[in-house]
């Protein structure tokens, strides 16, 4: 399942942050993940082979990386801020997820907290006054980040009960299995629509750095400000240019 670039058997993520994306509803997770590893330059350190996994190869997706290719799961590291962000290429084969999300939670189990993101359709936000964030999380996660989840002049989202995400992906069933084996989590999402979601992928990465900066160490200058990077593959991310021999 696991291959690293160094040949490694195994994964060190201890005192690690992990930021995991689901496949949900207008790619945003995913394209959350995207400008994280942009921004922050992140070094591809492997990838993840399972049955769940639709195979994908293709060319890199960022430019400070030029000469990598990407496949279906990749693991992105900084060694310096203890981060580590999982990117998926492709949609997850059904009846093969439970198993995939059972190894991953063993993988990472030894990290310090799990941040899933996620989104939902935005028609099931039911009061439109209500956040258009909602956030679920562990005990021992709530119990180690107190002091930002109980800080209701800086938290403004809605604590998420239900047993339903819709447009979420697995996401509710991987923070589940998190929970199960006692890996401090987290699960953060935005209600969104389809469409061009490139802005709301930059409001998730802000907001989560805005709940605690020591989890992406996202700064740029003294006033503790920063800027995102378009990754390269954006440009074309609604396909090529169509052609002009259509008209």
């Amino acid at each position: 399942m696991l291959f690293l670039k160094n040949k490694a058997k195994t994964l060190d993520v201890a005192n690690y942050t992990v930021i995991i994306p689901s496949i949900c509803v207008g790619n945003a997770a995913q394209l959350a993940c995207d400008l994280l590893i942009a921004s922050k330059k992140l070094k591809r350190i492997g990838s993840l082979s399972h049955p769940a996994l639709i195979p994908v190869f293709g060319p890199s997706a960022y430019q400070h990386e030029p000469n990598e290719r990407v496949s279906s799961c990749e693991l992105y590291e900084s060694t310096e801020d203890k981060l580590l962000v999982i990117q998926f290429r492709a949609p997850l084969i059904s009846r093969h997820t439970k198993a995939f999300q059972n190894n991953l939670v063993e993988l990472l189990k030894p990290a310090r907290r799990v941040v899933i993101l996620s989104g939902s359709f935005g028609f099931e936000r039911r009061v439109i006054e209500d956040s258009p964030w909602a956030y679920r999380a562990s005990d021992n996660f709530k119990e180690a980040h107190a002091a930002q989840l109980g800080n209701a002049a800086l938290v403004k989202w809605k604590e998420h009960t239900g047993e339903n995400i819709f447009g979420g992906g697995n996401a509710l069933q991987l923070y589940k299995a998190f929970e199960e084996q006692q890996v401090p989590v987290m699960l953060l999402f935005r209600y969104l629509l389809e469409g061009d979601n490139s802005t709301d992928a930059s409001l998730i990465v802000r907001e989560l750095n805005e709940l605690c900066e020591d989890f992406l160490q996202l700064r740029d200058g003294g006033d503790g400000s920063f800027k995102l990077t378009v990754p390269k593959s954006w440009n074309l991310l609604f396909g090529n240019d169509v052609t002009e021999l259509l008209f």
